[in-house]
């Protein structure tokens, strides 16, 4: 039987400043999808989600789309380590 996997993403109040850029750091992957969510948004959001101020992070227009690029980040980490490029 194949084990199954749950993964719970963090929602709006876990937000800091500094939020994936050791990912970006160590996957290109996550990089990509940083720099894609930036030029479909028209702004730097990923410089907000790495140097803040902490009060533009928390407003909602950066907060909710930082946190659901971080979370695909997360997301595309794990699938490039454990081998896995699709969802099942």
């Amino acid at each position: 039987m194949a084990k199954k996997i749950a993964l719970l993403f963090a929602g709006q109040g876990a937000q800091s400043v500094g939020m994936g850029r050791d990912l970006v750091e160590q996957f290109p992957v996550a990089s990509d999808l940083f720099r894609r969510a930036d030029e479909i948004l028209g702004r730097k959001l990923s410089e907000i989600a790495w140097r803040g101020p902490i009060e533009e992070l928390t407003k909602t227009s950066n907060c909710q789309p930082a946190l659901h690029v971080h979370g695909l980040a997360c997301l595309a980490a794990l699938r490039e380590l454990t081998g896995q490029r699709a969802c099942r």
